[in-house]
């Protein structure tokens, strides 16, 4: 019986999102140096809040998103990799199986992403629970079980790990989240053998300058076109959240705040891959050694104060909801955290500004 697979380890030595972390899998099978890739994603800290409005509607929608965990602190991160990768889309026709596609391009050197609905695997934390649409990594199949070859965190959230995938459970899955395409992917011919001449002075200024941004946009249509969310970039999103913490964190359902527990942690998983810059910036011959040392401490306390305040937020939350209410010690260590918010605005401020000052 035929078994196909192409060469592939999961990626966990920091979390992005399960599409980067895979991209980076496949790097790293070529050049193990991929794997400080994410400290040159262009990085904004984010915050969404709703319009006020008194309108019932308003309201409602407000509530809803607050149970939702969508008014939490967060990071969006932006990796391009279109240098080093080949990437191409095919759609499928109406009602056409995904697999001989799928395993064409397989055998054609790409891996495949395609959209699944995590409702219908076997096993996981999503299975006969909740329906979870997202573009699931094919790195091979088996025809002796019949199963194809994936790298997901469906058992552990932002942890990848190798999975088997039974056809059956496959087809139910692509049904479902009603994939239109697909995405493949392979590393391009001519791609360079050192991963430090792809970066540049300006490819991190540019990312220093995008982190120190204060932007406000504003987004229709996410629960209602009467009542739209806007978003703040830049630092003072931190300072934002650090004023409302307590109101924007014990609104959100359990279910809901056990799915968002990863995502609480993202800017500790941002701070923790920014830890290996410092080693950049030297070996480019950048920074003197003096200046390396300094920035590698500033960095990695950022890494400790960030993993500290995703720890606190989520054993806050955990308190408050068992308890089902606020007491003294609760509101103090609220306060602790309140302050801790507010002081790593600075040491963002601080930490970056200085590393844009090395780097002119």
């Amino acid at each position: 019986m035929e078994t196909f697979s192409l060469p592939v380890e999961p990626f966990n030595g920091t979390w992005i999102n399960c599409v980067n972390n895979n991209l980076i899998s496949i790097l790293m099978n070529h050049d193990k140096n991929f794997e400080y890739t994410p400290c040159l994603a262009e990085t904004k800290y984010q915050l969404h809040s709703l319009e006020e409005d008194d309108r019932d509607e308003a309201t409602e929608n407000k509530s809803q998103a607050q149970e939702e965990g969508m008014l939490l602190l967060d990071v969006v991160r932006v990796l391009d990799l279109s240098s080093v990768l080949d990437f191409q889309t095919y759609s499928f026709a109406k009602e056409e199986s995904g697999h001989p596609a799928i395993k064409e391009f397989l055998r054609n050197g790409y891996y495949v992403f395609v959209d699944l609905d995590r409702f219908y695997y076997p096993s996981g934390v999503d299975s006969e629970k909740q329906h979870i649409v997202h573009p699931a990594f094919v790195y091979g199949y088996n025809e002796e079980t019949k199963s194809y070859l994936l790298i997901e965190d469906c058992m552990q959230p932002s942890k990848m790990e190798k999975y088997m995938l039974p056809y059956d459970s496959f087809d139910r899955a692509f049904a479902s989240a009603q994939a239109s395409s697909l995405l493949a992917t392979r590393i391009k011919e001519q791609e360079e053998q050192h991963f430090f001449s792809r970066c540049t002075k300006e490819l991190i200024n540019g990312n220093l300058h995008s982190l120190l941004l204060e932007e406000r946009t504003q987004i229709k249509g996410i629960h209602s076109e009467n009542s739209p969310i806007y978003t703040a970039y830049g630092l003072s999103a931190i300072k934002q959240f650090a004023d409302s913490i307590e109101q924007r964190l014990l609104g959100i359902s359990l279910p809901n705040f056990q799915r968002k527990a990863v995502a609480i942690k993202n800017p500790y998983f941002f701070r923790k891959s920014t830890i290996h810059l410092p080693l950049i910036l030297y070996k480019n011959n950048w920074v003197n050694e003096t200046a390396f040392d300094r920035l590698t401490s500033e960095y990695k306390k950022l890494c400790h104060d960030w993993e500290l305040y995703g720890n606190t937020l989520i054993k806050l939350y955990y308190k408050s909801y068992y308890s089902r209410g606020a007491n003294q010690s609760h509101q103090s260590e609220m306060e602790s955290l309140r302050e801790l918010l507010m002081g790593m605005c600075e040491k963002e401020k601080r930490v970056t500004s200085f590393t844009l000052e090395l780097l002119t």
